[in-house]
């Protein structure tokens, strides 16, 4: 993880510490927590953005001023816990190689309960084969090199464990266009191996694949690249991201997360059942 950005885990530690302190009556300012701790007010602004996780000791003397019970003592105290070690992560080795608002947004993938993808004539990135993305990206690998892109790759194919993963796979609810299982991308072998490959991710109960057919006009010829992550914690409003061309556009308010969803909604509507659309993929897969 970019120890300069605050992960989903901190963000969520840091609301929760927020929320415990604005309840007491008469409330604390973050100064005079501060003062508690021997620390400045600024630690305890930096604590509650998610930027930094306390103490044990810290979050001890935080929640004898809060008033806070001993369950939710220990359940903070896991959570925190919980948070410190993803601190270690997996794409910590790959860093070099990665763009930043990659990073990011796989600090964010990680933890989510939930995914929603909806893409145009490309294959969703979680059910890309390796054949598949090295044809997708021929035009990258001469860009940016041979091992790059190798090691992007990678990192894709380790980015999409969050959906197969035996303990808490995220749910994936993902669109595409009809253009995007017709494409012959990598040729007719790579294609149906494409194609099965989706059949046989359809199949888990995690996930789902809808594909918005050439009748459903405009819907269908959309270039919208967007991802809407959900995460486990009770009001958490989740993130949208947006591929941009050049990089990953992540947005957090709020209102630009409600607004990825509608429109979301909007091409869900659009798209055949999962039954059709798995049908339809089986009906190409035969033709190639």
């Amino acid at each position: 993880m970019t120890k300069a950005q605050a992960s989903r885990a901190m963000v969520s530690v840091g609301r929760r510490l927020r929320t415990l302190r604005m309840d007491v009556r008469p409330r604390p300012t973050q100064a005079a927590v501060g003062a508690a701790l021997g620390k400045s007010q600024d630690l305890i602004s930096l604590m509650e953005k998610g930027g930094q996780l306390p103490t044990d000791q810290q979050l001890m003397t935080m929640l004898d001023l809060y008033g806070v019970d001993e369950v939710i003592r220990l359940d903070l105290l896991a959570e925190i816990r919980e948070a410190r070690a993803s601190q270690a992560a997996w794409w910590d080795e790959y860093l070099a190689d990665l763009p930043r608002s990659l990073v990011r947004l796989i600090e964010l993938e990680d933890p989510a309960s939930k995914v929603s993808i909806a893409t145009g004539a490309l294959i969703p990135w979680p059910f890309q084969i390796h054949a598949y993305m090295q044809d997708v990206d021929e035009f990258h690998e001469r860009e940016n090199g041979v091992e790059k892109t190798a090691v992007q790759h990678t990192v894709r194919r380790r980015r999409q464990d969050i959906f197969f993963r035996a303990d808490r796979p995220a749910v994936l609810a993902a669109l595409c266009s009809e253009a995007a299982i017709r494409a012959q991308v990598g040729g007719p072998v790579v294609m149906k191996a494409q194609l099965d490959h989706l059949v046989e991710a359809m199949q888990r109960p995690n996930i789902t694949l809808r594909i918005i057919p050439f009748s459903a006009g405009a819907a269908a010829a959309t270039q919208l690249n967007l991802n809407v992550l959900d995460y486990p914690t009770p009001g958490d409003p989740g993130v949208a991201t947006m591929d941009t061309g050049t990089g990953v556009a992540i947005l957090e308010d709020p209102k630009e997360v409600r607004s990825r969803r509608r429109r979301f909604d909007y091409l869900a509507g659009k798209a055949l059942t999962p039954n059709d659309s798995r049908e339809l993929i089986e009906t190409l897969s035969k033709e190639l």
